[in-house]
């Protein structure tokens, strides 16, 4: 089974299917830091935070032809109200940067959310 789970990501990120960040969202008085992975198929964006321990922190998914992006699931510090709607609307622009990129070749994606002091660095690696 873990082989088969590993094969499959492989196959995807040579296909440019699965991209990997560096993540930081720096926020006024605390940030998250960790890795992004971002599945990429035909109708549907995933992607899931995962910090350094190896905990994820969210994952979330961008319906293509709607234009929607939902919170799939969150830590517990993440799930008030409007922090959960501020994170959605955030990653709806972050989603829109990333499919501009060309899938060769990605690029950093930086987003700074100004009213509520909220900035998003993905650095590929």
């Amino acid at each position: 089974m873990t082989v088969s789970v590993i094969a499959s990501a492989r196959a995807a990120e040579a296909e440019g299917r699965l991209a990997r960040y560096n993540i930081r969202i720096d926020m006024k008085e605390a940030y998250i830091g960790g890795i992004c992975m971002i599945r990429d198929d035909e109708s549907l964006i995933t992607a899931s935070v995962i910090n350094e321990f190896g905990v994820s922190m969210m994952t979330l998914s961008h319906d293509k032809a709607k234009d929607k992006t939902k919170i799939v699931n969150c830590i517990k510090q993440l799930r008030n109200p409007m922090i959960r709607k501020v994170l959605k609307q955030d990653f709806q622009i972050i989603f829109s940067e990333y499919q501009k990129q060309d899938p060769s070749s990605r690029n950093r994606i930086e987003y700074t959310n100004i009213k509520h002091r909220i900035t998003y660095n993905l650095i590929p690696f």
